[in-house]
């Protein structure tokens, strides 16, 4: 290589500044495995405490009885009243947030409600997948409203229908939110015509009491 080539070299690299070696990347597994090991044992003591706090409602609310099979007859008949939408729960009395954990009765799921007029057997009738249907003869049903939300949904005011009855001597409350806004009217004051048209009977039960 001729002198003035190497001269040309030396002044390119002379202008080149040295890269300082890169530091090794730093390894922080021993970081995230604790955390990700702590996170895990949370979720799981939470779940084990909604595990145990469901098994212990279960245990105090084993006097409720399990609801009566619905009448064959009635799952075969038209409804004076059907609506689409979700089954919210039920709850005890008028407790919003005490959910009823035994016989299905608080599973929340898609529904159909139907309100049954037939002089022989007048009542509710609620039909969800997977889960037995329910059936609330009038004459067990106290009242019906209109409910801003109890324990399993809470809506706009007036959002859901909701009805007070009776299983064996447990008092309940149940509710359902219509998937149409305009069901709400509909379901609502076919429940009333049957809970008034089964007043006698119903005080008569009192009575027995």
């Amino acid at each position: 290589m001729s002198v003035p080539a190497l001269t040309t070299t030396a002044a390119a690299l002379a202008g080149v500044r040295p890269v300082a070696p890169r530091a090794p990347m730093k390894d922080y597994a021993d970081v995230w495995l604790p955390i990700t090991l702590g996170t895990l044992a949370v979720i799981a003591l939470l779940l084990a405490l909604l595990w145990w706090g469901w098994r212990g409602r279960r245990r105090r609310q084993a006097g409720v009885p399990a609801p009566a099979p619905v009448p064959p007859e009635v799952l075969e008949r038209e409804p004076a009243e059907r609506s689409e939408g979700m089954f919210v729960g039920t709850v005890s009395g008028q407790d919003r947030l005490d959910r009823v954990a035994v016989h299905d009765l608080g599973i929340r799921s898609d529904a159909v409600v139907e309100v049954h007029t037939a002089e022989d057997r007048p009542g509710l009738l609620v039909l969800r997948p997977h889960v037995a249907p329910l059936f609330v003869p009038a004459a067990h049903l106290v009242e019906a409203g209109l409910s801003a939300g109890i324990a399993g949904k809470f809506t706009e005011p007036g959002g859901l229908v909701a009805w007070g009855w009776r299983l064996g001597d447990a008092d309940l409350t149940s509710a359902f939110r219509p998937r149409r806004p305009e069901d709400r009217a509909r379901l609502l004051a076919a429940l009333q015509t049957i809970i008034d048209r089964a007043a006698p009977v119903r005080a008569g039960q009192e009575d027995a009491r």
